[in-house]
Parts: C-alpha cells; structure tokens; sequence
C-alpha cells in the first residue's frame, strides 16, 4: 500500500463520529437533556453529531492536502505541526466554535457565559488533536511498510538485474574463444573444423536453450561439458584430459546454475601450460554439497592478464542464485573450485 494512499475509515467513522456527538455535550455540560422534549433532544444529538462529522471529516482532508501539498521532501515533524496547527486548533477551533454558538442561540439553554461553548470547543480541539496523531501514526506506518516494501522490490530488481547482466557476459565470451578456436582449425585442419563446428552448434544449443534458467540439473550439465571438452580435445588432442568421477545417481539429485562447468574448465585452459608430453588433468568429483573441479597445476612462463570475467562471474551467480560462495583453493601442486549444489 502506498504511504499517500487515503485510509479505508469508513467503519470507525460510523462508529466513532455518533459516539463523539452524543459524549462531548454532555462532558462538557453543553446541553441539559430534561429541558427538551424527545424530538428536540433528537435533533440536538443530530445536530452534534453533525459537528462532529464536519470536525472530523475536515481534519481529515486538511491533512490530506497537507501531505499533498508538502509531498515527501518536508521532515515529519513539518507536516506534523502544520497538520496540528491548521486542522487541529484553526479548523477545528474556529468551525466547532461557530457552530456550537449557534445551536446555543437556537436552543433552550439559560446559561450566560460562554464557558460551555469554550469547554466544549476545547474538548474538540483535543479530541481532534488526538484523532489526527493516530492518523499520522498510522500513516507513518504505512510510509516505513511502503518504503521497506520498495527497497526490498529494488534489492530484487537489482539482483535480477546483475544476474541477467552476469549471464550476458557468457555468450559474447564463449563465441569470441570458439570462433578463435575455429578460425585456427580452418586454416590447420578443415577437416576437424567441420566436425568442430557440428559440436560448437550442439554446446551453442544448449546454451540458448538454458542461459535464461536460474538452475538445471547437474545431469544436463555434465552432458554439456563432455561436449564442450570434446570441442577442446579436436584442437588440443591428447594435451588435455578430463575425467567425471560423478554417478548417474547423483547427477540427478542435484541442481547447478547453467554453465558453471565450462566456466572453470576454460579457466583451467587459459591459465596452465600444457602439451601431449605433459597433458593438463581436469577433474570433476562430487563431495557433499560440492561438485569440485580440480586441475594440476601448470601455469604459463608468462601469466595471462585477462578479464577474469569466467570466475568472477560465476561466483558472483552463485552469490545471487543461492546465497552462497565458491570455496577456492589454490597452491603450488593444484586449483580447485568447490560448487554449492542444491538437492533436486
């Protein structure tokens, strides 16, 4: 609900307008009741009660134009005097007054002074006063209920938002590497470029068909991965090997986001150095909640200053899908990358 948005009173109004018309006059000793016949009594508690209405239902709208007027760039406690001042004491004063003088002078009250009006105004003006601090109390509420409200719908946009944006980056950094790749082996092997391309189009598949999805089963990723390695292995043969050490079972008990696997192989790819001498092991294993991509490590004569978009990335999709973070370790003898898992 909108802090702005007029409160649905109608009910109290029934309830509380009659019951100030009829209490005030005779707190106040505004009017004695034996000195009227029924019907007059009748109309002098309708005549109250009118009062009341007008008091009420004014305060009520002063307060509105009020806040319209000043909007939300005005302290609280601005609109809380302005609100006080002008629909509590100038309104409900003047009004109150004005229209209690009147029925004195109509009716069959013997009183000279002008103290009973003055009570009865006073008792008003309180009253009003009263009545319009639960309505600021409750507006306020409503405000702070409304703004918690917004900052928790901006927190969820802005996590949409940077996850759309994280998953954006995969697909302008996979075709730039697999165009690069294919380039190469137009020009080396035509025939291996055929068969890469017809790979490169079933990886590229499944991409489209998941980049949008949050999660999918560790069973559709690990299909994924042994095609896209098989792309690596057409240019890098025997200087890469990969081994799956996770069971039917367990790939289908488990959710990942799309993608995540390739992202820590090619990370492996592009950091280490490797040969058909001296192949580059990659593993992926189940542990627990994880599923731990491992490699050896064998890092180039020269580091590769790229990006780190793959890693970073990837982490940061986590972060927004499940709450959670990667746990890394990396030492002289091997890196690893330990990936929450979700059960299915």
């Amino acid at each position: 609900m909108d802090s702005a948005t007029p409160l649905n009173d109608r009910k109290v109004k029934l309830f509380c307008i009659p019951l100030l018309g009829v209490a005030l006059p005779n707190i106040s000793g505004l009017i004695t009741n034996h000195s009227y016949n029924l019907v007059e009594v009748f109309s002098s508690y309708l005549y109250f009660i009118f009062i009341a209405f007008i008091v009420w239902e004014g305060n009520v709208r002063l307060m509105y134009f009020i806040k319209k007027k000043f909007g939300w760039q005005y302290k609280h406690y601005y609109k809380i005097i302005a609100s006080l001042f002008f629909a509590n004491i100038v309104y409900s004063g003047i009004f109150s007054a004005l229209l209690l003088y009147l029925w004195k002078i109509n009716s069959h009250e013997t009183y000279t002074s002008w103290e009973p009006i003055i009570n009865t105004t006073l008792i008003i003006i309180i009253a009003a006063t009263f009545i319009t601090n639960i309505y600021e109390l409750i507006f306020l509420n409503h405000e702070r209920e409304y703004n918690l409200s917004r900052v928790e719908q901006l927190n969820v946009a802005k996590a949409q938002a940077e996850l759309e944006a994280l998953k954006n980056q995969i697909d302008p950094h996979f075709i730039f590497n697999s165009l690069n790749t294919l380039s190469f082996l137009i020009i080396k092997n035509p025939p291996s470029a055929k068969l890469f391309n017809d790979t490169l189009a079933k990886v590229y598949r499944y991409i489209l068909s998941n980049k949008d999805k949050d999660l999918v089963l560790l069973k559709e990723e690990i299909e994924f991965i042994h095609n896209y390695f098989y792309l690596l292995k057409i240019r890098f043969s025997n200087a890469v090997n990969m081994e799956i050490e996770i069971n039917d079972m367990a790939a289908e008990d488990f959710l990942i986001p799309p993608i995540s696997l390739q992202a820590l192989v090619e990370n492996a790819i592009k950091h280490n150095d490797f040969s058909d001498k001296s192949p580059l092991k990659i593993s992926v294993s189940v542990s627990s909640n994880y599923i731990v991509v491992k490699n050896a490590v064998q890092l180039k004569a020269h580091a590769v200053h790229g990006s780190k978009i793959g890693l970073s990335n990837l982490n940061n999709r986590y972060k927004l899908i499940t709450n959670k973070n990667l746990i890394i370790e990396n030492n002289p003898s091997f890196f690893s990358v330990k990936l929450p898992v979700l059960k299915f």
